[in-house]
């Protein structure tokens, strides 16, 4: 058994970041085959966010951060888990935008820093020409006077793979990573639950050892560990520091970002810890002048979660803003269509299922089950729901006017009349009011127009017209009928 306060070296933790289309997943794929654990399992699940390999007999995790929408919730709540931050640049492209993002992120973490100069396979990769343009960033290559080691790769091919881990060794040695052996904590990095297995949860292991059996708690969630696993599904009776592992026990869905420690039994963890909803909080700032489009969020994961609001706030809510009523993973139920039929709520489906029964209702209710696998598709019908709350207003242009000369028929709602065009030009389709008097007493629509007994679209101001007017109030001889149009204004978010 370890020792209290005992310190110990630590494999690294490592994030890889950078500009998208750059080589992020390409390149964590191609570490993951190139190196990872083997072991026999049932490969990685969908949720872990997190893996191992060796290299040199030597351990290093991987925080699986493109793509994975964890990482934005656990920064924001100020865990740094990571030591060494990868930055993926494509040598031909050089840095862009997300590239500048992901440096300023580097920055406030304040952690060490490797170059991957991704694509040196294809023509017109010019990696002096990235180094110039970090060096504007202050980011200063060892080649160019600096600290911070460059290493040229092909996450397609493989080329460089080797290398880039023998450097993150590198600077981990030289960081002298090291972690207390005392009582177990670490970070929760993604949280789901499992059709099967209830809660399930990622959880990085920063110091200490965690076992089978211990009791765990969080802000939001406690419960003891009934299932202990690593990141390929593989069964382990205990995990160290830098270990990333899944914990089937929690009694909820803890949120990500939160901090797990290990108790000596499940009354302290609920004394010792403030409880709360699983649940992603709403908040309460609301104008009531302004128009809401609200929503029922169901997701596969919390880390999904946190990511669809996070891109959601991006959206303009000037006019119109987005209240989130209920957001919480597992499946649609028969409760959320009731809910979303109560609040007239849309319904919000993250890769994850509508049960039967909500099926059901949703059809009887006529409530449409909003269905994404991909966040930005989520996010343009988003914003496709808030354009349908804008009022949109009308603008009139007037089109010309017309003296009524003689009625020729009148039926319920319906007559045919004759007249001059006096002003501008009648068209069919358009609307028409119909004064006396100086007085506004009716309005209608132009279902049919006649010139020189033909069946015209227009007839132009000095003709003679046959009008086939529908409306309720009846036209007179003498009466001035004003032919105008009407048209929505879109109005912008």
């Amino acid at each position: 058994m370890e020792k209290k306060n005992e310190t110990i070296y630590r494999p690294p933790v490592v994030v890889i970041l950078g500009h998208i289309d750059h080589g992020k997943t390409t390149l964590l794929t191609a570490i993951r085959d190139f190196k990872v654990l083997e072991k026999e399992s049932g490969g990685i699940t969908q949720h872990v966010g997190a893996y191992q390999v060796i290299h040199d007999g030597r351990k290093i995790t991987f925080i699986d951060t493109p793509g994975h929408e964890s990482f934005s919730a656990i920064r924001a709540r100020g865990s740094n888990l990571a030591d060494i931050a990868v930055l993926v640049i494509d040598a031909v492209e050089g840095v862009k935008k997300q590239t500048k993002e992901a440096i300023e992120h580097i920055k406030k973490a304040n952690i060490s820093t490797i170059v991957a100069l991704n694509k040196m396979d294809k023509p017109g990769a010019d990696p002096e020409m990235v180094k110039q343009q970090l060096f504007k960033e202050n980011i200063i290559v060892e080649s160019y006077g600096g600290t911070i080691p460059s290493v040229e790769i092909s996450a397609l091919t493989g080329k460089g793979i080797a290398e880039l881990l023998d450097m993150i060794l590198l600077v981990a040695e030289m960081e002298e990573l090291k972690s207390e052996m005392d009582t177990g904590e670490g970070v929760v990095i993604e949280s789901y639950m499992d059709s099967q297995k209830g809660p399930t949860s990622t959880v990085l292991i920063e110091k200490g050892i965690i076992k089978k059996g211990d009791y765990i708690g969080t802000e939001s969630s406690v419960g003891k560990i009934k299932n202990l696993s690593d990141f390929l599904g593989s069964e382990i009776e205990k995990a160290e520091p830098s270990d990333p592992v899944i914990i089937v026990g929690f009694e909820n869905v803890p949120m990500v970002g939160e901090r797990m420690y290990v108790y000596q039994s499940i009354d302290e963890a609920k004394s010792k810890l403030k409880q709360k909803n699983n649940r992603i909080k709403i908040d309460d700032d609301y104008n009531e002048d302004k128009k809401y489009l609200d929503l029922i969020i169901k997701a596969d994961a919390l880390g999904s979660i946190e990511a669809i609001r996070e891109i959601l706030n991006i959206l303009p809510q000037e006019k119109v803003g987005i209240r989130i009523i209920k957001a919480e993973v597992g499946d649609v139920s028969e409760t959320d269509v009731k809910l979303a039929r109560g609040s007239n709520a849309a319904i919000i489906s993250f890769r994850t299922k509508t049960d039967k029964i909500a099926e059901i209702t949703a059809e009887k209710e006529n409530i449409k089950i909003h269905k994404f696998d991909i966040i930005y598709e989520l996010s343009q019908k988003a914003r496709e729901l808030m354009e349908r709350k804008l009022v949109k207003e009308k603008e009139r242009t007037e089109l010309g006017k017309v003296n009524v000369l003689a009625i020729f028929r009148t039926e319920k709602n319906r007559q045919i009349v004759g007249g001059n065009v006096t002003e501008g030009e009648v068209t069919k389709g358009a609307m028409l009011e119909i004064w006396r008097n100086g007085e506004k007493v009716g309005s209608g629509k132009i279902v049919e127009l006649q010139s020189g007994k033909k069946e015209v679209d227009v007839v132009k101001k000095g003709k003679e017209s046959g009008i086939l007017y529908q409306g309720s109030e009846k036209i007179k001889e003498g009466d001035e009928l004003v032919i105008y149009k009407e048209e929505y204004i879109k109005e912008q978010l």
